[in-house]
């Protein structure tokens, strides 16, 4: 029995209507097993895109901490550099200030010692033509051992000065002994104080009696007195 043109049709439509239903579920579950992995994928980079920004975070802390550390340390360098040069400059200046004060003090004194021996010269040549004047004749080497004789009873007298001080100043304060020891030394410095009081009293005649046997030894050059000493 042959099925009807509408029967055939129906049957076609029933057909075309189980395979668009089993298409459509096919491509939901698709539909559905994409979303899955969508959001999965999805879900992934947000964490990737959180751990980058983590580590971008931590870097631009650790690069804002750096660059605060590294401005103060240009703001210290600055300031360091600063005072370098201002003490190199003062240093240069005060070495070439005292250079120019050495030089202007060696010069001025000199100055000084040219003057002073000429002065002298002139001195010398009145002195002789005064003496020449005078018929008086002067010996060199008396004179100079004189000025030599001179020089040394002075230091004689300082000297003698100078133990009297200290022989003063030792009665002044003993050192506490025994009495015994303090009678011996008493006798002592009873004994020695006239002798450093003569010898205070009279150094020109201890050293005058010696000045024969000395002026023998004695070898006195022009350089033995200050180069430059006012007169």
């Amino acid at each position: 029995q042959e099925k009807s043109r509408w029967e055939i049709l129906q049957q076609e439509q029933r057909l075309m209507e189980e395979k668009n239903k089993r298409k459509k579920a096919l491509l939901a579950r698709a539909i559905a097993e994409r979303s899955k992995r969508t959001q999965a994928e999805t879900v992934k980079l947000k964490r990737i895109q959180k751990e980058l920004q983590a580590l971008d975070d931590m870097v631009s802390a650790d690069i804002g901490i750096l660059r605060n550390r590294i401005d103060q340390a240009s703001l210290d360098y600055s300031y360091a550099r600063k005072r370098y040069d201002k003490a190199e400059s003062e240093y240069v200046a005060a070495k070439l200030d005292l250079q120019h004060k050495t030089e202007i003090k060696e010069h001025l004194t000199e100055h000084l010692c040219t003057i002073i021996q000429q002065n002298e010269l002139r001195k010398a040549r009145k002195l002789e033509e005064l003496m020449q004047q005078l018929e008086v004749e002067a010996d060199e080497e008396n004179l100079e051992l004189e000025i030599e004789v001179e020089r040394m009873l002075q230091q004689q007298e300082v000297e003698a000065g100078r133990q009297s001080s200290h022989a003063g100043t030792a009665q002044e304060n003993p050192a506490p002994r025994g009495v015994g020891q303090e009678s011996q030394q008493a006798g002592h410095a009873a004994a020695a104080s006239p002798a450093v009081s003569e010898q205070s009293q009279n150094p020109r005649t201890t050293l005058l009696s010696g000045v024969d046997s000395q002026a023998q030894a004695v070898n006195v050059t022009s350089g033995s007195s200050p180069a430059c000493s006012a007169t």
